[in-house]
C-alpha cells in the first residue's frame, strides 16, 4: 500500500464527506471519496456525489500560506475567462461554502472543492508531435487569457517563487550547514558550474527586457488534462501558483516536463526531445501572436535551460534540509530528482544551438506576429 493510501486510511471517508458537504450544500449528497493523483504538495481526493464528480483538496499551507489569496486569484481568472469566451480557456469550476472559496476544519486545515473535469486523462509522456502542439495551444491560450488581466491586480501568493538566485542562496546555506556526502557534492558541483545562468531572467526583468504577466506557475505535463483518447488537450489544472510572473518560467517548465523522454519519474534515460519541443513552440507562438518582443523571444532558449537547473537546486536543497517541502516516499528521492534534472540540463546544453534555432523558427513564422 502506498503512503498516499496510508494517509487516506487515516483520513476517514466520513470526515472528508462532511467537508465536501459544506461546499455541496443541500442540493447534493457525497457518495464516495477516494485518493486522487500523486501530487507533491496538496492532498487531493475524488468525490463522487449525486450531482457529479468533484475534486476535494487540502491546501498545504506550509507551502502555500495564503489560501484565501489563491482563491481570490482563481476567481479573477474565472471572471476573465467568462469575459473572453473566444479564447476557449477551460477552468475547473470552483465551489463555495457560505460564499467562501475555501474553508477551515477544526484542525485549521484549509479545504476547497472544484469540478472534476471528466472524461479526461493525464499523460505519462507525450507520444508524438501532435500532442506537443496541443500542449502549446493550451498554454498559449492560457497566457493570452492572463494578458487580459493587470498582473498587479493579482496577489503574489508564493513570494520568491521562481527567484532562482534566491533558491541558489538557500542551497548554498544548506550546503554550508553540514558536510555533503559524495552524491550530494557531485550534484552541488554541477549546479555551481552553471552559476552564470542562474540570474539571466531576473536580470532581464530588472532591466525591463521582460515584462511581467499573469502566469500558471506550474504547467508541467501532470497538470495538463487531455481527452480520453489522449489527442486533444483540454485545459491546465492545479492553479495554486497563478500569480504575477514571467512567461519564460512557464515556457521553460512546460518544455522541461513535456519534452523529457525520461519522464518526470526518470523511468528511462533523460533526453530532451527537440522534435516535441519545436512542435510545442510552433503552436504556442501561433497562439500567442504579438505577445512577445524580439528581445523576449531571444531569452526563451535560456529559460529552457534555466528551469530544470532551478528545479534541481530546489530538490537538492530539500534533500539537504530533510525533505521538508516536496513529498517523498523514501530518503534520497529528492537527491535522485535533482540528479535527473541536472542530467536534463546537460542534454539541453548539448543541443543549445539547435534549440535556439527552433525557438527562432517558431516565432519568426508567418503567423507569429513577434513585435
Amino acid at each position: 500500500m502506498t503512503e498516499r493510501h496510508d494517509q487516506f486510511r487515516v483520513q476517514s471517508q466520513h470526515r472528508l464527506m462532511d467537508i465536501a458537504r459544506r461546499f455541496l450544500g443541500h442540493g447534493a449528497t457525497p457518495l464516495a471519496v477516494a485518493p486522487l493523483g500523486d501530487g507533491l504538495i496538496n492532498d487531493s481526493y475524488r468525490v463522487q456525489a449525486t450531482t457529479g464528480a468533484y475534486v476535494l483538496q487540502r491546501i498545504n499551507t506550509a507551502v502555500l500560506p495564503a489560501p484565501e489569496q489563491i482563491m481570490a486569484n482563481l476567481s479573477a481568472l474565472a471572471k476573465a475567462a467568462a469575459a473572453h469566451p473566444a479564447l476557449g480557456v477551460r477552468l475547473p469550476a470552483l465551489a463555495t461554502a457560505g460564499g467562501r472559496g475555501c474553508v477551515r476544519d477544526d484542525d485549521g486545515n484549509c479545504w476547497r472543492l472544484m469540478e472534476c473535469i471528466e472524461p479526461s486523462r493525464t499523460l505519462p509522456a507525450l507520444a508524438h508531435t501532435t500532442q506537443a502542439a496541443e500542449v502549446g495551444r493550451v498554454l498559449g491560450r492560457f497566457h493570452c487569457l492572463g494578458a487580459t488581466l493587470e498582473p498587479a491586480a493579482l496577489a503574489v501568493t508564493l513570494p520568491g517563487f521562481h527567484h532562482t538566485p534566491g533558491y541558489l542562496a538557500a542551497l548554498e546555506s544548506a550546503a554550508a550547514a553540514a558536510p555533503l556526502d559524495a552524491d550530494s557534492r557531485e550534484v552541488f558541483t554541477h549546479i555551481q558550474a552553471r552559476r552564470d545562468l542562474v540570474a539571466v531572467l531576473d536580470d532581464a526583468s530588472a532591466r525591463g527586457i521582460i515584462r511581467r504577466h499573469v502566469i500558471h506557475g506550474d504547467p508541467k505535463l501532470d497538470n495538463l488534462l487531455f481527452d480520453p483518447a489522449g489527442e486533444r488537450a483540454l485545459c491546465l489544472i492545479d492553479l495554486d501558483t497563478v500569480q504575477p510572473g514571467l512567461l519564460h518560467h512557464d515556457i521553460g517548465d512546460c518544455l522541461r516536463s513535456c519534452c523529457n523522454r525520461g519522464g518526470e519519474a526518470g523511468a528511462a534515460s533523460v533526453r530532451f526531445d527537440l522534435d516535441l519541443g519545436e512542435a510545442l513552440l510552433m503552436r504556442y507562438a501561433q497562439t500567442t501572436a504579438g505577445l512577445f518582443s524580439a528581445a523576449e523571444v531571444d531569452l526563451i532558449a535560456a529559460a529552457i535551460r534555466l528551469i530544470p537547473l532551478e528545479l534541481g537546486i530546489r530538490f537538492l536543497t530539500d534533500h539537504l534540509q530533510g525533505d521538508r517541502y516536496f513529498r517523498v516516499r523514501h530518503r534520497g528521492e529528492n537527491l535522485t530528482r535533482a540528479r535527473r534534472q541536472l542530467a536534463l540540463v546537460a542534454d539541453i546544453e548539448r543541443q543549445d544551438d539547435a534549440i535556439a534555432a527552433a525557438v527562432r523558427r517558431a516565432f519568426d513564422g508567418a503567423h507569429s506576429g513577434v513585435r
